[in-house]
């Protein structure tokens, strides 16, 4: 994600950088993605019309997020309903990974099979 300057919010992005990097537009109808427009009624909170406050915008969208300031790194997680229906339907998003061969195998492949999939760290 690019950031701008730091003078609005401790963390913002360019305006003109946020539809590439969430899916959101703002408009002068409000914050929009896709068809679905919510109106912002606090406008200035959010935006400074070149920027937008993450923290801000991560708290209308009900993402989490989470801010690295060392590294000034900026990570938005999926919102809350979208977890909730996730854990309740039990589907595992669909990814790509290397096999042993280093052939690129996607989740989905497996379709109609049963699949376990384990996963651990080194550390």
């Amino acid at each position: 994600m690019a950031t701008s300057s730091r003078e609005f919010g401790e963390f913002a992005i360019l305006v003109s950088d946020l539809e590439g990097a969430t899916g959101w537009v703002l408009k002068p109808e409000g914050l929009c993605k896709g068809d679905i427009c919510y109106p912002v009624r606090n406008a200035g909170e959010l935006s400074d019309g070149v920027n937008i406050d993450l923290a801000s915008f991560a708290k209308f969208t009900n993402q989490s997020i989470v801010f690295d300031r060392g590294y000034e790194v900026v990570a938005l997680g999926d919102s809350a309903p979208t977890r909730a229906e996730s854990m309740s339907s039990l589907d595992a998003p669909d990814f790509m990974l290397p096999d042993i061969y280093g052939k690129q195998v996607s989740f989905s492949d497996f379709n109609r099979r049963k699949r376990l999939l384990l996963a651990w760290s080194s550390w």
